[in-house]
């Protein structure tokens, strides 16, 4: 009785450990159910101190029908130990179906209790109980193996699973740890209750063992490296077994020499000499396991003096960062490397950054530690390597944000070290798991601490250096930024004078047909030769000069709202259709004159929008225009629509001479014109006709006034090859908040139908119909010796 005794009293201290140590101090483990599992397999130990013909008088007779005996009682409560152990291996590895194992081995076990209970004469926990269950196999035997072997196998395979899974090496050892005592455990329990004695016996120490370390692998931050001791332990078997057989055969030849007095020198000497040998022998053998089983590379001296003078020639920041994650990974024997910048600091923290030239084998990510974090303070007071495993696990970190812990779990490194440079923290060079699995020893991160030691100034001159040049480019940059403003400048310095020119000839022009038709209108009525159709053609004229000042002079007003902004839009309801057909009614004899073929499509099912009809007819017509003075006598302009997301897009394409990338953004400014001023000619829709310069601004301005975009693409501009040009016009279906507008009005009589008899080929989205008033058609237009066709 003195072993189960023995074992009771050890369940009782493991018990006032757990009970006695802080709980946010125990490692990655939880005590939740270890604690019930030790309780009962201490008492089903000490069941066995009572003698096994006492009847225990259990109270729940529904459950138990009959008394149990204590061995009995001891098998269903080793059970219930193991169904509680599966709950903590669960917890421990971080799995989350704890709650799953609970409900299973709960029913697994109530069902065994039932049927283990209600058989009195299978002598439950006596000898040789297992054999009448077993052999042959019983339901009740089936019920109690399956169970057995299926929480073996799910608890090893869990711990298995999740030593696969870690990626820092002290939580896969851990999980290697843990998965030694699941067999112990359940072995042991198997043979507590077989019932023999001496496997029962050796059952007890065999379970307690495996709950021992259980409780230590609960208890301990980090438990012992079961990779480093199997090696050093196979090494020293190796070792014993070796000196072993020389020793034998040493004394087996001493005796075979015993009875030759004149032999016995020469073998004294022999022996000397070969112990001599022998022990040369195991000192380089053990020199070899070293240099083999060794956690770090071969030679570090001479790899870090060869580093230390790499480096100090070293002055760009993504070589020195090449050679520094490479020497590491090398002499730390580790699979990944990186380096980490400080890249400012404020009154409340520093910011890191992983570099942009080569961050080794970092993800980009950003990150600020505040200085009364406790990781700052491990980097900065200490000036000691901070470990992933510890600010995963440890509790002095608990009280770190979130977001820092975020960062250096996104990293997915195992240890990082800091890098001074006078003081002033410039950097972090860290590395990920080793190709062996193992923890980092102190020897290792004595290593880490020395490169980055090497590295500071190196480092600090190299980002000076970075920083020089990258300084170099932007200001490279700007200048080239400087000299196209400049360019653009020039161009429109250019523009002011080239209006001039222009303005005068639009303004003189019809002021000239004005005073030349006035002139001759009063010398024809003091000669009394006015006739009734002379006077009709010379004031039709004079109505057209006029309307040609008036329309000069609402452009150029149009444009001083639009420089401040005070430009008021009348929204309304209408579609992009009715808006297209009214731009280009005014246009459609041009068209036929200049032999163009125009084409409109996908236009008639786009949704309405809200905008000012007036303003947007007048934005689309100067576009429009833009595109038939650009393209030669029987070219094509193709418009067509689509709705993206939440906007409309208009394109409209010409097979025009196009628009030079240098001047795709200078012709929506006022006054600029792309043609020499020089050539100017007379006539709005004559190709490369002339005009102040004013359309595309005003469509500009309209159309980011109702919160909408426009843009040009074009390859260049050529008159022989006719790349042609693309304006695109992206609308919103509603104007956004803060858009200046007046009260709504409704816009009545303002949108009609266009007809046009021409082939099916070249039709305006085969029929268009305006938004407020019945189909009005006009008449068709035919060209006159052209196979164009206008809409």
């Amino acid at each position: 009785m003195l072993l189960p005794a023995t074992i009771v009293v050890a369940y009782a201290v493991l018990l006032i450990l757990l009970a006695a140590r802080d709980r946010a101090a125990i490692g990655i483990g939880a005590r939740r159910w270890l604690v019930p599992a030790l309780f009962v397999a201490g008492v089903g130990t000490a069941l066995h101190l009572i003698p096994h013909d006492t009847h225990l008088n259990v109270p729940y007779d529904m459950l138990f029908p009959g008394d149990l005996t204590p061995p009995a009682a001891a098998v269903l409560l080793v059970d219930l130990m193991l169904v509680l152990y599966g709950c903590q291996t669960l917890r421990y590895l971080h799995y989350r179906s704890v709650m799953v194992w609970l409900l299973a081995g709960s029913i697994w076990w109530a069902a065994q209790a039932v049927m283990l209970s209600s058989n009195p004469a299978l002598a439950v926990g006596e000898a040789g109980w297992l054999d009448v269950l077993l052999d042959p196999i019983t339901s009740t035997g089936a019920l109690l193996a399956g169970g057995w072997i299926a929480g073996v196998l799910w608890m090893l395979g869990a711990a298995l699973i999740a030593f696969y899974r870690a990626h820092l090496p002290e939580v896969a050892n851990r999980a290697l740890f843990w998965a030694i005592t699941v067999p112990m455990v359940w072995i042991g329990a198997v043979m507590g209750t077989s019932g023999e004695s001496i496997f029962a016996k050796f059952g007890w120490m065999i379970q307690f063992a495996g709950l021992l370390g259980a409780a230590y692998s609960v208890m301990a931050r980090r438990v012992i490296s079961i990779r480093h001791t199997l090696r050093w332990t196979v090494a020293l078997l190796m070792m014993i077994v070796t000196t072993t057989l020389f020793f034998f055969g040493l004394v087996m030849i001493g005796v075979q020499l015993e009875q030759d007095d004149s032999a016995r020198p020469t073998f004294i000497a022999v022996l000397a000499i070969a112990l001599a040998i022998f022990f040369l022998a195991l000192q380089a053998f053990q020199q070899f396991i070293t240099r083999v089983w060794s956690t770090s590379g071969e030679g570090l001296p001479p790899l870090l003096r060869r580093y230390s003078e790499e480096i100090a020639g070293i002055v760009d920041l993504d070589a020195l960062l090449n050679v520094t994650v490479r020497t590491v990974s090398y002499v730390l024997r580790a699979r990944r490397g990186g380096v980490i910048l400080v890249s400012g600091e404020d009154a409340e923290g520093l910011m890191l950054e992983t570099p942009a030239q080569n961050a080794g084998d970092l993800p980009a990510a950003t990150a600020k530690l505040k200085f009364d974090s406790p990781i700052v303070r491990t980097l900065l007071d200490r000036r000691a390597p901070l470990l992933q495993y510890d600010l995963d696990f440890d509790r002095i970190y608990s009280t770190a944000d979130s977001a820092e812990r975020a960062f250096f779990q996104t990293l997915r490194m195992s240890v990082y070290a800091p890098v001074f440079v006078q003081g002033h923290l410039v950097g972090l060079v860290c590395c990920g798991a080793k190709t062996s699995d193992e923890a980092f020893s102190r020897r290792d991160l004595e290593v880490l601490m020395t490169i980055a030691n090497q590295v500071g100034f190196a480092l600090r001159n190299a980002r000076l250096v970075d920083d020089l040049r990258r300084r170099e480019a932007e200001q490279a940059q700007l200048n080239r930024a400087l000299s196209t403003t400049t360019d653009q400048l020039e161009k429109l310095d250019g523009v002011k004078t080239d209006f001039i020119t222009v303005a005068s000839h639009e303004l003189r022009t019809p002021l000239a047909q004005i005073r030349g038709y006035t002139d001759i209108l009063e010398a024809m009525n003091e000669d009394g030769s006015l006739d009734e159709d002379q006077v009709l053609g010379m004031t039709g004229s004079l109505r057209k000069a006029a309307d040609r000042l008036e329309n000069l002079i609402s452009a150029m007003l149009d444009v001083s709202q639009i420089d401040v902004n005070a430009m008021d839009l009348a929204f309304n309801e209408i579609t992009v259709e009715s808006i297209m057909r009214m731009a280009i009614e005014p246009l459609t004899e041009s068209i036929r004159h200049r032999k163009l073929m125009l084409s409109a499509r996908g236009l008639r099912h786009l949704p309405p929008i809200q905008a000012d009809h007036q303003r947007l007819v007048q934005a689309f017509r100067n576009v429009v225009l833009n595109a038939i003075k650009y393209t030669p006598d029987g070219g094509r302009i193709d418009i067509t629509g689509r709705l993206e997301s939440d906007e409309i897009i208009v394109q409209v394409k010409d097979s025009g001479i196009g628009i030079d990338t240098s001047d795709q953004e200078l012709i929506f400014k006022k006054f600029f014109r792309v043609q020499d001023p020089k050539l100017h000619s007379t006539g709005a829709t004559k190709f490369m006709g002339g005009g102040p310069g004013l359309g595309l601004t005003i469509a500009r301005g309209v159309i980011e006034g109702h919160g909408g975009r426009i843009w040009v693409e074009s390859a260049g501009c050529d008159a022989d090859t006719l790349p042609g040009s693309t304006f695109f016009i992206a609308l919103p279906l509603h104007p956004p908040t803060g858009t200046r507008r007046v009260l709504p009005f409704e816009v009545a009589g303002q949108s009609g139908q266009l007809v046009v008899s021409s082939p099916p080929a070249h039709t305006f989205d085969d029929t268009l119909v305006g938004s407020h008033t019945p189909p009005q058609p006009l008449p068709a237009v035919r060209p006159a010796s052209h196979e164009g066709r206008i809409p």
